[in-house]
């Protein structure tokens, strides 16, 4: 590939991470593009610090005005002009994939069709075509909303479960939903897994799959196979989760004809990474990824230059006749994130292969070329200190929670409050599936004309908890149909004077840090008892005589209001 094909071309990163995002713009930046980022963080990610990021923008919150920031994003595009879009993350790609007709009439979309988009970031698709390509699939049965969840209760009975909704990201009903894989070892646990995804989309449920990690890389065009290469994980967290040092290792011809299968199968644009477990020279496969992804240094480092060969893809510019792979034995390390690693093996800091002693001399490896670092650099150093951005952010708002927290401690004194049923009431806790959804169903079932509930959390669709269903039906209340929402869906019905109702002080502080201005709207749930008997802790996570005892507290401090 030229080193100049990409001169002058206007790059647009959408979304903005760690190491995905910065790869990205140092390989498209050294290649001559024009590279700026629209991020969705107002905290600065490390790549919006590198000297090849012209110029950074911020869009705002898909999940808390995911209208507001597509409208942004076309008026954007109607602005700057740029010769690509090129979605670095998976919310990112949702948001693309939810408009991709409007956005790409606009600029060229780094990234596949929408048809095979959907069939590879789907998980139970993914693995169905993965079987065809030659792969292995772990053992396990996917579920689908209204299935009866006893087989998954059966796998469980023979050890620990992976919960894997089937997509990581959607946009249902003009929101954003994240979905994270959970390790279940108790039946309460999956049960809670099961009745939080299942009314929003298919869940598998899979057996545990031994071995190390794997990364198949692929880049293709129109289903032709155009780059590849294969990392292992040399270290990755013990529950799963991005590897923190990674290898470059050789491709046999069997691994390239799984890409090549995969790739033609799908009529694949773009690129990919298929996540693999290799164990005693057979792979299973996980899960496909279908933006840039965070061990993709690793292939730059090895001559593979995934970024560059994807947009010169996607403009439709010279691309190699010959297959693009490396054997280079290249290793590249997170130094931020191996500490943790390092940590965890804290046991072995004295043996003879002392992973903190490693650990110490990664800088000077890298100094010598031995090794590389996935973020630090000497000619673009500003990466490196940025990546600690988000840490200063969280641990700045939790200080500011805390005050928060205090000061609302400190200034409460119960007062017995009597709601009006035909006022607006909302009921707010974290999560709403167990407090507020409980609340808001006793409340209305005791003649409360104008009910909502909702959550700071930022979920939307979520099923009510296990242990609320069963109380409900034991008062003779259906909560199945329960959906959660997040508070920002409420603002308008919160801006009408609506109560806010809310079961404990961290709560009370999200809402004033979140909406200051709702401030004098809220009211501690305690106040609606005649009695003072403080906050209504979350349950979440604790013994059924914990939900039970909670849902019944919220019962009694009805009866005080409707006597």
């Amino acid at each position: 590939m030229s080193e100049n094909l990409l001169f002058g071309r206007r790059i647009l990163l959408l979304g903005s991470n760690e190491r995905a995002a910065l790869s990205a713009c140092r390989s498209l930046g050294k290649k001559g593009a024009i590279v700026e980022i629209a991020t969705f963080d107002p905290v600065r990610q490390p790549a919006e610090l590198s000297r090849y990021c012209r110029k950074r923008f911020f869009l705002g919150s898909p999940v808390t005005e995911m209208a507001d920031v597509r409208k942004r994003l076309a008026a954007h595009l109607d602005k700057y002009q740029y010769d690509a879009v090129f979605p670095i993350t998976d919310m990112a790609c949702e948001l693309v994939y939810a408009d991709y007709v409007a956005l790409a009439s606009r600029a060229v979309i780094v990234g596949p069709e929408p048809d095979a988009y959907l069939r590879a970031v789907d998980k139970a698709q993914a693995l169905e075509l993965a079987k065809k390509a030659g792969l292995n699939a772990p053992s396990g049965i996917l579920l689908y909303p209204g299935d009866d969840p006893t087989p998954a209760f059966d796998i469980l009975s023979e050890g620990p479960v992976y919960g894997k909704p089937v997509r990581s990201c959607l946009v249902t009903d003009d929101f954003v939903n994240s979905f994270e894989v959970k390790k279940c070892r108790t039946r309460s646990q999956l049960e809670r897994k099961l009745s939080e995804d299942l009314p929003r989309l298919p869940v598998l449920v899979q057996r545990p799959v031994e071995g190390h990690g794997v990364g198949l890389n692929i880049l293709a065009d129109r289903g032709r196979l155009v780059a590849a290469s294969m990392n292992w994980r040399l270290h990755e967290p013990p529950e799963g989760g991005g590897s923190s040092f990674r290898c470059n290792v050789p491709m046999a011809e069997e691994d390239i004809q799984i890409a090549r299968d995969i790739a033609r199968r799908l009529d694949w644009s773009g690129l990919m990474m298929v996540e693999l477990k290799g164990n005693d020279g057979h792979l299973t496969i996980m899960e496909m990824n279908c933006r840039p992804w965070g061990s993709i240094e690793t292939a730059i480092r090895a001559g593979v230059d995934f970024p560059a060969l994807a947009v010169a893809q996607a403009l439709r510019l010279s691309l190699p006749e010959s297959l693009v792979t490396s054997d280079r034995p290249v290793r590249v390390r997170n130094l931020k994130n191996d500490l943790r690693w390092v940590f965890g093996q804290r046991r072995r800091w004295l043996s003879r292969s002392s992973p903190l002693v490693d650990w110490l001399g990664a800088l000077p490896r890298a100094a010598l070329g031995w090794e590389y670092l996935d973020i630090e650099r000497g000619n673009d150093p500003l990466p490196a200190i940025g990546q600690f951005n988000p840490v200063f952010a969280r641990v700045w708002r939790r200080g500011q929670l805390g005050m928060k927290i205090a000061a609302a401690r400190l200034g409460y004194r119960h007062h017995f409050q009597k709601l009006d049923p035909r006022e607006p009431i909302l009921f707010l806790c974290q999560g709403n599936i167990n407090r507020s959804a409980v609340a808001d169903v006793l409340f209305r079932q005791a003649g409360f004309e104008h009910v909502l509930s909702a959550g700071v959390l930022p979920f939307h669709g979520r099923g009510i908890s296990p242990a609320a269903a069963r109380f409900l039906e034991m008062q003779g209340m259906d909560g199945t149909k329960h959906r959660s929402r997040n508070l920002h869906s409420c603002k308008a019905f919160v801006s009408k004077g609506a109560r806010i109702i809310v079961f404990d002080f961290r709560t009370m502080a999200d809402v004033w840090m979140m909406f200051p201005e709702f401030r004098e709207q809220v009211i501690l749930f305690d106040n609606l008892a005649r009695q003072k008997t403080g906050e209504l802790p979350d349950p979440h996570g604790a013994s059924e005589a914990n939900y039970v005892e909670c849902f019944e507290r919220i019962s009694v401090t009805l009866q005080d209001q409707i006597e």
